[in-house]
């Protein structure tokens, strides 16, 4: 996994002895924590993560005042880029399944074995990862298209419906030099080589898809399959 910063895994349990020896058995991961036993505390210092620090947190299920499923939905609805893992000694399927469906990695019953918190641990800071690269391309992509004036958006929107350079001067009723000038622009705005690498651009950027490949060309390792 390529970080682009060291991995902080965060453990949340308000009993302090718990959530000690959680903290261990990651610190056996190689992976540095940060320990909370006030859920209240943890979310107090969201504002001061680095939004792009890779990370991860594990908290307990039930606890005074906040409990987990509140930890996961906090971090939702601020679109954290730290995936969440429940640990409880309470499991229920229903539980289950709405933590799940909410977003959260996994829920761990408690005990739990070390191999089965480490897997779970790595799944969810490769999702951190992926996560970040993707809200850090939403950026880059974002900064590009604001740089678009208007006129030039425009024919973005005609380039992406397949028009003709003399089509486009027509229904934008402008020469045609001046529609050359503005395709121009919007390759060199959004650094795109090609009509195809423009679209992809546009369709990552509308759906926040994670971003390919530098090398691109996944169809080339497609299996083939032979027509009957």
């Amino acid at each position: 996994m390529a970080a682009y910063s060291d991995p902080v895994v965060y453990v949340i349990d308000d009993d302090a002895q718990s959530g000690r020896a959680m903290a261990e058995l990651v610190r056996t991961f190689g992976h540095r924590v940060e320990t909370f036993d006030n859920p209240r505390e943890f979310l107090d210092t969201l504002d001061h993560i680095d939004p792009d620090q890779i990370g991860c947190v594990i908290t307990d299920l039930r606890m005074n005042g906040i409990d987990g499923m509140d930890i996961l939905h906090r971090l939702m609805e601020r679109g954290a880029a730290l995936p969440v893992i429940i640990v409880t000694a309470y499991a229920e399927t229903a539980l289950t399944v709405r933590a799940l469906r909410r977003g959260a990695v996994a829920v761990l019953d408690k005990p739990f074995r070390d191999d089965e918190l480490w897997t779970f641990v790595q799944e969810a800071l490769t999702k951190s990862e992926d996560e970040i690269r993707r809200n850090r391309r939403q950026r880059e992509l974002h900064q590009r298209f604001v740089r678009l004036a208007p006129q030039d958006r425009q024919v973005l929107q005609l380039i992406l419906e397949g028009s003709k350079n003399r089509t486009m001067a027509k229904r934008l009723d402008v020469s045609l030099r001046t529609v050359e000038n503005r395709r121009r622009r919007v390759f060199d705005v959004m650094q795109a080589d090609s009509v195809a690498e423009l679209t992809r651009m546009v369709v990552e950027y509308e759906n926040k898809l994670p971003p390919s490949s530098p090398s691109g060309h996944i169809w080339l390792s497609l299996p083939f399959e032979r027509a009957v």
